[in-house]
């Protein structure tokens, strides 16, 4: 079977035949990254161990942000002649069901479930199924899956987990009230994506940042009322002009949905109006100690963050993955048309170095990047 992998330096002197391997640089670091061969997993349907399971044979997959960390671990500190698999987002195919399994079926394409907090079974891990989601043949618990319909296309369904059920479960948890001024920071990141599909269905106001002026027309194409061009060394965006002019004429924005908050808290906090929303899904410092360049803060201090909260009743929230009913909620929209990902590119076959590329390092990416077994 197939696994998309990093390699390390020497693994190449060991590799079979039918291995793939490539380098390219990312974070200024040679990652050697390759489709490696291994032996798929035996399954025995009434064995002890896979009554309650299924096997699934991954059709495409898909990298995030998350995966840029293992990436850069395995990349810099991994064994020279080991491999380690990656991938967080798949679609796949039962091609086999446990004897006790009832509610799913050889044929059925699923996605990964990755509902959290909390799990319906005790002894089944809460959040993402897999950090290895490109291996080709997989074992899983069917809790950890949802089977998806026919109309949404591999290439879709690859890119379309952890986006939908994040930024679904944002949207439920922000409480939207018509009228809503919603300002998305790091508009271009694949969560930002998500959201700004995802609030076409509210009757709000959305203005988006991001530091490249290329993608400002399709920002506002996708319902962005207006896309910011922000300076990335400004430590308060009060003191941008245009910002800053949009926020006094709405009178502060209502909410705000930061996939970055180490990033974006201390410069938009002064932005907000009063009871306003904060809520974040993630942080920019994930690697910083596998590159050797150290993460630099550009912010307002945490106490000024901390007394603009007290003084104006802001609401600051956290945000991890969300719940099986996001991510329902999001194939419904889906199949009905009210909810449209962004896929920028498909590869296959031996396009292994540039869909590494293209997910990491291409500047005019606008959308995920898929890879398809098929």
């Amino acid at each position: 079977m197939r696994n998309f992998a990093i390699c390390g330096s020497r693994f190449s002197e060991l590799k079979n035949a039918e291995d793939l391997i490539e380098g390219i640089t990312l974070e200024n670091i040679l990652v050697y990254c390759g489709l490696v061969h291994t032996q798929k997993p035996d399954f025995v349907a009434d064995s002890p161990s896979h009554r309650d399971k299924v096997l699934v044979r991954k059709r495409a997959f898909s990298c995030n942000y998350r995966d840029k960390s293992l990436i850069l671990k395995m990349a810099t500190r991994g064994p020279d002649p080991s491999f380690y698999v990656v991938g967080s987002e798949f679609v796949g195919e039962v091609v086999a069901v446990g004897a006790d399994v009832k509610d799913l079926c050889i044929g059925d394409r699923v996605i990964g479930d990755n509902h959290y907090p909390g799990t319906k079974i005790v002894e089944v891990a809460p959040g993402i199924p897999s950090n290895q989601g490109s291996k080709e043949y997989q074992i899983f618990h069917p809790v950890k899956l949802m089977q998806i319909p026919a109309k949404m296309p591999d290439e879709v369904a690859a890119a379309f987990g952890l986006g939908a059920q994040t930024s679904y479960s944002i949207l439920r948890r922000l409480k939207i009230v018509n009228g809503d001024r919603i300002l998305v920071t790091a508009a271009r990141s694949n969560t930002s994506l998500f959201v700004i599909q995802a609030l076409q269905q509210y009757d709000v106001r959305i203005y988006a940042t991001t530091t490249s002026h290329e993608f400002i027309p399709k920002l506002e194409q996708m319902g962005v009322e207006t896309a910011v061009l922000i300076d990335p060394t400004l430590e308060n965006w009060q003191d941008d002009p245009i910002l800053s002019a949009i926020a006094l004429r709405v009178g502060g924005f209502s909410a705000v949905v930061d996939p970055f908050f180490d990033l974006h808290l201390g410069r938009v906090i002064s932005l907000m109006a009063a009871d306003a929303r904060y809520i974040t899904c993630g942080f920019h410092n994930q690697y910083s100690q596998f590159t050797g360049k150290p993460f630099e803060y550009c912010g307002q201090p945490f106490g000024a963050v901390l007394t603009a909260v007290m003084l104006n009743n802001l609401h600051i929230m956290g945000n991890c993955l969300g719940q099986s009913d996001d991510l329902k909620a999001a194939i419904q929209d889906y199949v009905s048309g009210k909810f449209k990902p962004i896929i920028d590119t498909v590869f296959s076959g031996d396009q292994i170095g540039v869909f590494l590329n293209r997910t990491y390092n291409a500047s005019d990416r606008f959308g995920k990047v898929v890879y398809s077994y098929q």
